[in-house]
């Protein structure tokens, strides 16, 4: 069941993500991280486990604003424009995005369109908080009157800043008349002094405590913007664009496991089709061998020893395939050569009208084991055995370019009664080679059966050539 590198993206999936990759979250508040990321399932439990957090938010502020008797004008200005504001920083940008990765773009384009449509929400929002703040003020308040209040208020502190600096100015300007005008002047003179002094100091130590007044200030708003910040990364999926691209990683993964799991459950499951079928066929054929050698026994004792001797030779290459687990790296065409030349010599001293020839343009490469024996047998069982007269078996092997890649066919050809006899080509041996084949190579292996001209069958196995 799938980086940059990455062609285009498996098709967005609305089921829930194998264990391997998901939390496995029963709760409604974490439910959308079972399910893909900007999917639309998940978009769906997302918005409805933020919209039930905000929905308790506004009914606790709510409740405290009606407990303390606050001013309703204030309470509506305020939440009015946060809710709607959260709420579409929680769906707009959300809902561009699973709109982007439903249409399957490739990895690099898909990555910078999910950041422009979450950079996009959050404009958005940002522009319906705005509208919506304005909108509540001038309905609550109305736009004339609340210029009036804001005008007022502004008068009203310009006025008691101007009233503070006179009765400063009247303090400052009063003199005792008992004190002699020298004195006064001395005093004068030497109060000038003391705050020319004392102004030098101020001077120099003001761009100190200015400079330490602005870095305090600073860290403050750093302090207090960054629960803010992270409420608004949180809320605008944020992080969930991080998860997106882990979980599309880890289910890339995970999909690939899988679907080495089917092939190699597909693979065994042939294997173990094909060996059921060599345990049926075996028993049949060594009690027909056997009795072969039992009747030559007596009047053609020779020929018994050549059937023993091909026996022999045949379970000795056969024998180690059929104990192997059926593998292509256990099987080699020259050991199925083999024992297909040893089953020939075997058929040829039981039926002595037989005549075989076994040849290869290879010296060896990688080949399924048992594959070819079965054709073999195929031949003989439905080919030459029902035919009177001579007949001919030739197994034969070569390599060719298909492509740019390297083929290797081998095909088994006989002289025998052809289709019109006791075969059409689609028994459960050749059905099992089929499965085998395209376990093993998919679309890059086939088994073709033809008629020949002359007569008889060809059948031919091509898989990619492997040394």
């Amino acid at each position: 069941m799938n980086p940059s590198s990455i062609p285009n993206q498996p098709a967005m999936s609305e089921q829930a993500l194998p264990s391997e990759v998901s939390i496995q979250s029963d709760t409604w508040l974490n439910r959308y991280r079972n399910f893909p990321v900007f999917s639309k399932t998940w978009f769906r439990y997302r918005t409805v486990a933020f919209v039930g957090v905000y929905i308790f938010i506004a009914a606790l502020v709510t409740v405290i604003a009606a407990v303390t008797k606050g001013d309703w004008k204030v309470y509506a200005v305020t939440m009015v424009p946060v809710m709607l504001a959260a709420l579409s920083l929680t769906t707009v940008g959300q809902a561009m995005a699973v709109w982007v990765r439903k249409k399957n773009f490739a990895s690099r384009k898909e990555t910078i369109l999910l950041c422009i449509a979450l950079l996009s929400g959050v404009a958005i929002s940002y522009g319906v908080a705005q509208a919506t703040d304005n909108l509540a003020k001038f309905v609550i308040y109305g736009d004339a009157n609340y210029k009036v209040v804001s005008k007022n208020k502004k008068s009203n502190a310009d006025h008691q800043h101007a009233s503070a600096s006179a009765t400063a100015n009247a303090a400052s300007a009063q003199t005792p008349a008992s004190v002699p005008a020298e004195t006064s002047a001395a005093s004068s003179t030497k109060n000038e002094e003391n705050s020319a002094s004392v102004a030098k100091a101020e001077t120099k130590e003001k761009p100190a405590d200015n400079d330490s007044v602005k870095l305090d200030k600073l860290i403050q708003l750093i302090i207090g913007s960054f629960p803010i910040a992270f409420l608004i990364i949180y809320t605008a999926s944020g992080f969930d664009l991080w998860f997106f691209f882990r979980q599309r990683k880890r289910l890339a993964e995970a999909l690939r496991q899988q679907e080495l799991k089917r092939a190699q459950d597909a693979r065994r499951e042939a294997e173990l089709r094909l060996s059921v079928l060599v345990a049926q066929v075996e028993p049949h054929f060594l009690f027909n061998t056997l009795a072969g050698v039992r009747s030559a026994i007596l009047t053609e004792p020779l020929r018994a020893t050549a059937i023993v001797d091909h026996l022999v030779d045949y379970l000795r290459s056969t024998i180690p395939q059929m104990r192997g687990d059926g593998t292509s790296e256990q099987g080699r065409l020259a050991k199925q050569l083999e024992a297909a030349r040893a089953y020939l010599g075997l058929m040829q001293a039981r039926i002595p009208r037989l005549s075989y020839s076994v040849e290869s343009e290879l010296k060896d490469a990688a080949f399924p084991p048992l594959l070819l024996i079965s054709l073999v047998e195929n031949a003989i069982k439905h080919g030459i055995e029902p035919k009177i007269g001579p007949v001919h078996v030739a197994v034969n092997a070569r390599y060719f370019d298909d492509g740019d890649e390297e083929k290797l066919e081998v095909s088994v050809s006989d002289n025998g009664v052809g289709f019109g006899g006791t075969t059409s080509g689609s028994g459960i041996g050749l059905a099992n080679i089929r499965e085998r084949l395209e376990s093993m190579y998919g679309d890059k292996a086939k088994l073709t059966l033809k008629a020949r001209p002359e007569g008889g069958v060809i059948a031919s196995i091509v898989i990619p050539l492997i040394a």
